[in-house]
């Protein structure tokens, strides 16, 4: 696969690390992380609402306030172990995109066929294709060549049947996007 239709490349870094693990988690959690927040609030209302001596509701409110303020603690939690096992030996990781799959290379080398591909989802500065959970291709924005952005993804959304999705921060979420979030737990 010599002639590719475009290339991209990611220098992983400690940053990008837990960018990965943080839009995995945005992905494929987003239920648990509305239970976290829903159950936080309760905590707080009850601290305030109740009868506790002071210590309860301290202990209330500061349980309560830890899970709202914590949303991507867990991805944090994993990204930090993936990094402590790879002792500080990130990848560069380099794709070429062929008319019928993508070829990584970086650790090894693998050829993905686009239809594998589940998921598609862009943030200011990456693209990320999810095959899984635990499989994903990140990659830069800026690092697309030729640098026409908006033909590359537009190809990826014709190769692999979906649309890109922008993941919204858990404040500017609407209801449609947590019921859509619950009913892509359902579908799992």
């Amino acid at each position: 696969m010599a002639d590719y239709l475009y290339r991209a490349k990611i220098t992983h870094t400690e940053k990008t690390v837990e960018q990965l693990y943080k839009m995995q988690y945005y992905v494929y959690e987003k239920p648990r992380m509305i239970l976290r927040a829903l159950i936080g609030f309760g905590l707080v209302v009850a601290a305030v609402l109740s009868s506790l001596p002071t210590w309860g509701k301290a202990l209330l409110l500061l349980i309560g306030a830890w899970l709202l303020v914590s949303r991507d603690f867990p991805a944090a939690v994993r990204a930090d172990k993936a990094l402590s096992e790879r002792k500080a030996k990130l990848p560069d990781m380099n794709y070429g995109f062929g008319p019928d799959k993508v070829h990584l290379s970086g650790e090894g080398s693998m050829d993905i066929a686009y239809k594998k591909f589940t998921r598609l989802v862009e943030d200011r500065q990456y693209l990320y294709l999810f095959v899984n959970r635990n499989s994903v291709c990140m990659l830069e924005k800026g690092s697309v060549k030729p640098a026409d952005l908006m033909a590359f993804a537009k190809l990826l959304e014709e190769k692999t049947g979906l649309k890109w999705r922008a993941e919204k921060s858990f404040l500017s979420m609407s209801i449609y996007d947590i019921r859509q979030a619950f009913r892509d737990m359902r579908g799992k």
